[in-house]
Parts: structure tokens; C-alpha cells; sequence
């Protein structure tokens, strides 16, 4: 069986991720969210929307190919103007990108 209970199994999911025509769709996918994420993102330097980037990560552990698309270095940032702070109101671009085209968080809520 493929899926149980709507999850795939992981070695499924690994052999799936390795098919060139599957990478290309997924990387697809993360570079329209790194482009709506931009245009969302909010201007007063441009350093925010210049280093939303989109980075191939493989898990060696699950044997699958992913893209995570977040802030580069120089937008360390970008979660604080993301998500607000003590004294700044919420500025959401990067999950509004995400939700429009379909991503979804990968478990555990992120990369460790």
C-alpha cells in the first residue's frame, strides 16, 4: 500500500522526489512562492525582498529532495517582520506566497 491514512510512505515519497520531471514541478512551485513572497514583502530597503531565496535541500536520512524557500542571510529578519514584534504590527508575505500556491509546512514546523 502506497499511503496510510493519507500519508505516504517515505520511501515512496524518496523514489518520487528523485525523478527529474517532479523535481522540476516542485522547484517550479517554490520559485512562484519566492516571487509572490517579494511582491508581498514590504519595501523600505529592498534588503527583505532581494533575499527571499529558494534552497534544494536533500535529507540524507529520508532520501528525498525538498525546496524551502525563507530569508537568506542578510533578511535574518524577515520572521520578525513576518510574524511582528513588541513593537511592530505583523507584515505577512511569506505564508500568503505559500498558502496561494499550495505548500504546505514541512512536520515539525520547519528545518532542524
Amino acid at each position: 500500500m502506497l499511503a496510510d491514512r493519507g500519508r505516504m510512505r517515505p520511501e515512496v515519497l524518496a523514489a518520487i522526489s528523485q525523478i527529474p520531471e517532479v523535481a522540476k514541478q516542485v522547484r517550479q512551485v517554490a520559485n512562484a512562492i519566492r516571487r509572490d513572497a517579494r511582491r508581498l514583502a514590504p519595501k523600505e530597503t529592498g534588503t527583505l525582498r532581494r533575499n527571499i531565496q529558494v534552497e534544494r535541500v536533500y535529507d540524507r536520512q529520508a532520501r528525498s529532495v525538498t525546496f524551502l524557500v525563507g530569508w537568506g542571510p542578510a533578511a535574518w529578519y524577515g520572521w520578525l517582520v513576518e510574524a511582528g514584534g513588541e513593537d511592530h504590527d505583523p507584515k505577512p508575505h511569506l505564508v500568503p506566497a505559500a498558502v496561494k500556491n499550495g505548500a504546505v509546512a514541512p512536520r515539525g514546523g520547519g528545518r532542524s
